[in-house]
């Protein structure tokens, strides 16, 4: 008999813990100051664009645009350097990257970054 009831004490523990931890509540997203856990970079390689650059979205409407020179092959490194110190500034500020996608138009590239603020 006192097998049993330790038996039975110990499953209604063990099915007590277990549901506590299911019903637990969801935990809170936290935001970095005034910018959001996410932000979007748009890069925009289309030659014939006016905004043509980096487009930096952080959320709560606050944009940050870097134009690219102008679109020759004397400005080629240039314009991959601002794209690796715009990702490498959002790095070092605490993002890494999410997942990517890029897609062709007539006229040029868009790039689309999803970066996430590290935990």
């Amino acid at each position: 008999m006192k097998k049993f009831a330790f038996y039975s004490i110990t499953a209604v523990v063990a099915l007590s813990s277990v549901l506590f931890m299911a019903f637990k509540p969801a935990e809170k997203t936290t935001t970095v100051g005034s910018l959001e856990p996410y932000i979007l970079v748009e890069i925009y390689e289309i030659p014939n664009y006016k905004d043509k650059g980096i487009h930096i979205h952080y959320g709560g409407a606050k944009t940050e645009v870097i134009p690219f020179k102008e679109f020759k092959s004397d400005n080629h490194d240039d314009n991959a350097d601002i794209i690796l110190g715009s990702i490498n500034k959002l790095v070092a500020m605490g993002f890494e990257i999410e997942s990517t996608s890029a897609g062709m138009t007539e006229s040029g590239i868009i790039t689309k970054v999803f970066m996430r603020k590290r935990q």
